[in-house]
């Protein structure tokens, strides 16, 4: 009997070709969220291309700093050496493929394999051989097996990696979607910074799901977060939930939510000097969008994701804000690790950053009330997408089918209302569709 896995590849592009034509159409395959075919061609199509996150510049503040990450399955050291400058290099001695960095994150001048000896500057250069004269008769050229280096690019922090030499720039990449990005990444002139290490752990869940969610999955909030409402938490509930807009950037994946609610004010949840900072830090445009916007759920295509919002159970205050930023590193089909950080103001007082990792925890923590939610719905979604019976199955994405872009709004990108729509998850996946087309 021949698997998913195992069957010809003609076969499976005329599977992508057929889920393209169906999410033109609204529909889009259950089997794409648990499967092994699926989940080796995006590595081999998508992860292989696309710029992916790696880390935030505040994670290695001081040269030496390090942290472990991954494109895909291969993993990264991402490391400032001593001049200040950002690297990344395979996770791989060039002498036998031994891994040189065995933690997630440190300070290190150099990398030494705990095989052979090899040593490596943390910017990548080989510059130790034992017994070079003795067992190479000097042939070996040390700059010739250096680590392999990655292709990086930064934006207000955030440092992306791509496979791909051949990639466009981290700038065409983004696109319109920097706009939106700034909501998260400006609070105040000086920007943000992570506050503590990353929660970090496995999940039975494709990564697909979770990026879908947060390009602005509003349709799921009264119903698997109910308990916000009844708690008021929530200031509203149904009709007056959904108000704000769904914005994507065609043909990039990306896509935020933004949602509002009826008296919330200007910037609620910043202290009043943060608010000020912001109003400078971003255009009037950017100031027009955002100052209502109560909650901002968005995703950069692949797997990035961001939400912001304000935590509070005093109904009628506006709390506390709070931004977490996220990562879901497809681990396998129907697996991934989850990352996720807390970004506060660079410039905001001690008490202030406490105040928002606090917000951020109780509910987008690893154990926070609205992780769980959703994880818990994830994981079964997932579980069932693996199933025998599910191979030939599509799940509707039609809402909003018929909507047309709001000729008032501010910003880039297509804006539609109401913010509950399926908008911004076609673009989502027919951006993926693209890459797994070989067509981005």
């Amino acid at each position: 009997m021949t698997t998913q896995a195992e069957r010809p590849r003609p076969q499976l592009d005329a599977w992508v070709e057929k889920t393209r034509a169906g999410i033109t159409a609204g529909r889009f395959p259950a089997r794409a969220f648990n499967d092994q075919a699926v989940y080796d061609l995006e590595q081999e199509r998508l992860f292989s291309r696309a710029w992916c996150f790696l880390a935030h510049e505040s994670e290695i503040p001081s040269p030496g700093d390090y942290v472990t990450r991954s494109i895909g399955n291969n993993n990264l050291i991402v490391a400032r050496d001593e001049h200040g400058d950002i690297h990344a290099s395979l996770n791989m001695c060039r002498h036998r493929g031994n891994v040189m960095c065995k933690t997630e994150m440190g300070n290190a001048s150099h990398f030494r394999c705990s095989y052979h000896g090899w040593t490596y500057k943390n910017s990548g250069e080989l510059i130790g051989v034992p017994y070079m004269k003795e067992g190479y008769e000097s042939r070996l050229r040390r700059k010739d097996w250096a680590l392999v280096r990655v292709r990086i690019d930064t934006y207000e922090g955030l440092v992306f990696g791509t496979l791909d030499p051949e990639a466009p720039t981290l700038a065409e990449y983004l696109g319109d979607f920097r706009f939106y990005l700034d909501l998260y990444l400006k609070h105040g002139l000086d920007g943000v910074e992570v506050h503590g290490p990353p929660d970090h752990w496995i999940a039975d869940t494709d990564w697909k799901i979770c990026a879908e969610n947060f390009a602005g999955d509003g349709y799921h909030t009264p119903v698997a977060h109910q308990w916000g409402f009844n708690l008021g938490y929530f200031p509203s509930s149904g009709s007056t939930h959904s108000q704000g807009w769904a914005v994507s950037v065609p043909g990039k994946g990306h896509g935020i939510g933004l949602g509002h609610s009826p008296g919330f004010p200007a910037f609620g949840g910043f202290p009043d000097d943060l608010a000020e900072e912001m109003k400078q830090a971003l255009t009037p445009e950017q100031v027009q969008v955002f100052a209502r916007t109560r909650t901002a759920v968005g995703t950069v295509f692949p797997n990035l994701s961001f939400l912001m919002q304000p935590f509070s159970l005093v109904p009628g205050e506006p709390g506390v804000r709070f931004v977490t930023m996220r990562l879901y590193h497809p681990a396998g089909p129907g697996r991934m690790e989850m990352y996720s950080w807390c970004l506060v103001p660079k410039s905001a007082s001690p008490e202030y950053k406490a105040e928002a990792y606090r917000a951020y925890t109780l509910a987008f923590g690893q154990a926070g009330t609205f992780e769980q939610d959703d994880f818990e719905n994830w994981t079964k979604v997932t579980r069932s997408a693996g199933s025998t019976m599910v191979k030939d199955l599509d799940f509707p994405y039609v809402m909003g089918m018929e909507s047309e872009p709001d000729p008032d709004f501010p910003g880039p990108g297509r804006a539609v209302t109401p913010y509950v729509n399926d908008t911004n998850f076609r673009n989502l996946w027919s951006r993926w569709g693209d890459y797994l087309a070989g067509e981005a």
